[in-house]
């Protein structure tokens, strides 16, 4: 078979209350929930002290999902002493040819991996991403270096929280939001007060599509659900030109928004890699 599932989903802290320290009831619920989706490729972020213990809460994760390899990025310490750790997860049927991390270059860090997947001559190059929440100008900086998964012959994913608006999301009332949240959604001051979308565009312009949009799913929200927040499309599957036509499914979750798991929803994309030449 040469359908693949890719499947992309902010843990909110781990899974566990009290920024990751307390309770793991949430992740509990998110397994159930993950399990469900049976995912091949499965990124998620805000995987928060997963890396204590030899990295003992991913491997739980990984075990309890029954899925076959993990990986965690090490995240960079924010100014609040937080490490929102990534991690890729890989089904039995998703061969790995390498992988690593970046922070340099990353307010938190990307993952990556180069995946050898049934039916599909060739890599598939997967970047897991969680941008700057705070800083238009760095986003756009951390996703300068990913357009050139989008050149000819290229088959790559670029997903993940981009902690910016999709492209053709309608503009949400920012006036929702508390004040001291709102510079790190607007354009810069003495700019026009309307969202910052500077880093989607950008890897728009160098070729990638958004898996929503064939299945007419731009405008469904998939984060800012918590209290206060304001909701908005941010959590991403984006396809080099070369895999696009391999895509067959798109769908946005928001059980773990309406069980009260995460103030993310998933977004889950269907490929069946025969289709791409």
């Amino acid at each position: 078979m040469t359908t693949i599932r890719v499947v992309t989903f902010n843990t909110w802290f781990g899974g566990h209350d009290d920024f990751g320290l307390g309770a793991g009831d949430r992740w509990r619920g998110q397994i159930e929930f993950l399990k469900s989706l049976e995912a091949d490729i499965l990124a998620l972020q805000e995987c928060n002290f997963w890396d204590l213990l030899g990295n003992r809460r991913m491997y739980q994760t990984l075990n309890a999902l029954e899925l076959g390899s993990a990986y965690l990025a090490y995240a960079n310490e924010t100014t609040s002493g937080h490490r929102f750790h990534s991690v890729i997860m890989l089904g039995r049927r998703v061969r790995l040819a390498a992988q690593g991390a970046d922070r340099d270059r990353y307010h938190h860090v990307m993952g990556w991996a180069n995946l050898i997947l049934p039916g599909l001559d060739g890599l598939l190059e997967l970047r897991n991403l969680h941008l700057d929440p705070f800083d238009p100008r760095n986003r756009a900086r951390e996703v300068s270096p990913l357009g050139v998964l989008a050149a000819p012959g290229r088959r790559s994913l670029v997903v993940g929280d981009v902690n910016t608006i999709g492209l053709e999301y309608p503009e949400p009332d920012w006036r929702q939001l508390s004040a001291h949240a709102v510079n790190g959604q607007l354009r810069l001051p003495r700019e026009d007060q309307v969202s910052d979308r500077d880093a989607t565009e950008l890897l728009a312009r160098a070729g990638f599509t958004d898996a929503s949009h064939p299945f007419h799913q731009e405008m469904a929200a998939t984060a800012g659900f918590g209290d206060g927040d304001v909701p908005r499309r941010q959590d991403l599957i984006l396809m080099s030109p070369a895999l696009a036509p391999a895509l067959i499914g798109y769908q946005v979750h928001l059980e773990p928004v309406n069980k009260g798991l995460s103030d993310h929803g998933a977004a889950s994309a269907d490929f069946d890699l025969s289709r791409v030449a």
